[in-house]
């Protein structure tokens, strides 16, 4: 397996264990919006330190890039938080997993460099996985599974913009000042969105005692899986490959509820014997899907 690779894997078990300690803030009575900007915040500040690790000049000219993959990401983690509040964590991980689809539909429009077909197959098993890890809960019907599909799906397509904004114009720009302008552009947007939604709210930027501690630590650890993601998508592309990886949260998701939920007061696995058992159907379809990912990087180095 490629090194580059475990960069995505171990950011897929960390999101997902991640999602879990945001439900928990959300459940214990913190706002989304208390979780969408405490968690930019915490983007700004992990990233931070990778300005230090910068080597060369930086192309100042071209400072719109990193603005734009700002952009995308902020409303892409946005669109997560809303899915999160409405719908499960173990469905929203997996449907968050069609990210990979929208990353190499995005490589083909914006780079003209076309996925091989091995990744093309596997990011069609990777739609299909989450197809059936969702299916049951869409055939339910109902307000709240409706709007969580369609918020995933809008966050999974801004956040794989994002990923394509950081894989075409980091080299150039100069990689750790990309990903660290980027983080700080995001935080930037939610200082300038919160006053206006504490003068509706009337609530400070951190929940109460209580959901104060899971809302710290899950977006702690989402933060920083976010690195471990662009720095791969930065150094190595294969976008398509590496989203693909990726999306294993959505498996990881299903295992961390099933063996950790009530420890830590997620009792999705009380979910129908059914839905569970579409979900892991799915799951193994996105295992195949990444044995394909690394397959298509073992025939060959990937370009830089």
């Amino acid at each position: 397996m490629p090194l580059y690779l475990l960069l995505p894997c171990g950011a897929a078990v960390l999101y997902s264990l991640g999602s879990i300690f945001m439900k928990r803030s959300l459940v214990e009575g913190a706002r989304t919006f208390q979780t969408f900007h405490v968690t930019n915040l915490m983007v700004g500040l992990v990233f931070s330190p990778l300005i230090l690790l910068q080597k060369g000049e930086i192309a100042w000219n071209e400072l719109h890039h990193p603005l734009l993959a700002a952009s995308a990401f902020f409303l892409g983690n946005w669109f997560t938080f809303i899915a999160i509040q409405r719908g499960d964590v173990s469905l929203v991980t997996p449907l968050m997993g069609t990210k990979v689809v929208f990353v190499a539909i995005f490589v083909l429009l914006l780079t003209g460099a076309a996925p091989s077909s091995l990744l093309w197959v596997a990011a069609i098993l990777t739609a299909a996985g989450i197809f059936l890890m969702g299916l049951k809960d869409f055939l339910k019907g109902g307000y709240h599974p409706l709007q969580t599909i369609f918020f995933a799906l809008l966050s999974s397509a801004t956040f794989g913009l994002s990923d394509v904004f950081v894989r075409k114009w980091a080299p150039s720009f100069g990689p750790m000042a990309f990903l660290t302008i980027s983080s700080l552009v995001v935080a930037a947007f939610s200082l300038m969105v919160l006053p206006f939604q504490k003068r509706k709210t009337g609530l400070p930027v951190l929940p109460e005692k209580g959901p104060r501690k899971w809302l710290l630590l899950g977006s702690f650890l989402i933060a920083f899986q976010a690195v471990m993601i662009g720095l791969s998508l930065a150094f190595f592309a294969d976008p398509t490959g590496i989203n693909v990886v990726y999306s294993s949260r959505g498996m990881w998701a299903i295992v961390l509820v099933v063996l950790l939920g009530p420890w830590l007061g997620n009792w999705e696995r009380r979910t129908a014997r059914a839905a569970l058992v579409w979900r892991f159907t799915g799951a193994m379809l996105l295992m195949i899907a990444i044995v394909l990912a690394v397959l298509n990087q073992t025939s060959g180095p990937p370009p830089s």
